[in-house]
């Protein structure tokens, strides 16, 4: 009966991440005349929007469900295998869950190191895909250059795919770290977009140019304040270690 509730569960959450995926990105392709009509509208609506699309595709491949699936599993295993065994005293300390090593060992002498370990390189690079995107001049050449045009309808959903792998693999620190540094950098660029008497890029007008400063001003808040919220419960059990 579990077994059948837990596929259930996998096969919804990745129906709604599929749906979600293709909104996302039908919403960025399906009006892209809209969207790039405008410098806030470009940068702070289409650009998140194939971000988004490319995780929510990550998400239906590999749902939140399996992953809780197997950490209870890991944890009923350790418990069986643990010295007081699965009828233990209940002030016994519960078994915890190793964290991942970022080194695999192999069987000759060569340590192969893991690609993405706790998801740093991983963010790291969607970190730095992101302060490019922040450039007036990449709005620019995204309009008139098709290879820019085409890193961005295929490489930033790539992105997104690569940021929810990586965020899965982080502990609380690594993600308030770059989150922080985000967050930074936008509000940084966007108090930059603000203080420039002129504009910035030859196909958007200076008041729209003010609009996308205020809205990196706002992103800069508002995404941590939501983070916050959703993530009050682990980092207050990370903090309680």
């Amino acid at each position: 009966m579990k077994i059948g509730q837990s596929l259930m569960t996998v096969q919804g959450q990745r129906v709604a991440c599929l749906l979600a995926a293709v909104a996302c990105a039908g919403v960025a392709l399906g009006f892209h005349g809209a969207l790039t009509a405008l410098m806030s509208l470009h940068m702070l609506v289409q650009i998140p929007l194939l971000v988004l699309s490319g995780l929510f595709a990550e998400l239906a491949i590999n749902p939140p469900a399996v992953h809780e699936a197997q950490s209870s599993a890991f944890q009923g295993a350790a418990a069986l295998a643990s010295p007081a065994g699965p009828g233990a005293a209940q002030g016994s300390v519960p078994a915890q869950r190793q964290p991942r090593p970022m080194w695999q060992p192999t069987s000759g002498r060569r340590i192969r190191w893991s690609w993405n370990a706790y998801g740093i390189p991983g963010l790291l690079f969607v970190s730095l895909v992101g302060a490019g995107w922040m450039i007036p001049k990449a709005l620019d050449d995204a309009l008139v250059d098709w290879r820019v045009a085409a890193f961005k309808y295929i490489g930033l959903p790539l992105c997104g795919g690569l940021l929810s792998a990586s965020v899965r693999r982080a502990n609380v620190v690594i993600k308030l770290f770059f989150l922080g540094n985000f967050c930074w950098m936008s509000a940084i660029v966007g108090m930059v977009y603000l203080d420039q008497p002129i504009r910035l890029c030859n196909a958007y007008l200076q008041d729209d140019q003010i609009w996308a400063g205020r809205g990196l001003i706002a992103l800069a808040i508002v995404l941590p304040s939501c983070w916050l919220l959703v993530a009050l419960k682990p980092i207050w059990r990370f903090l309680s270690r």
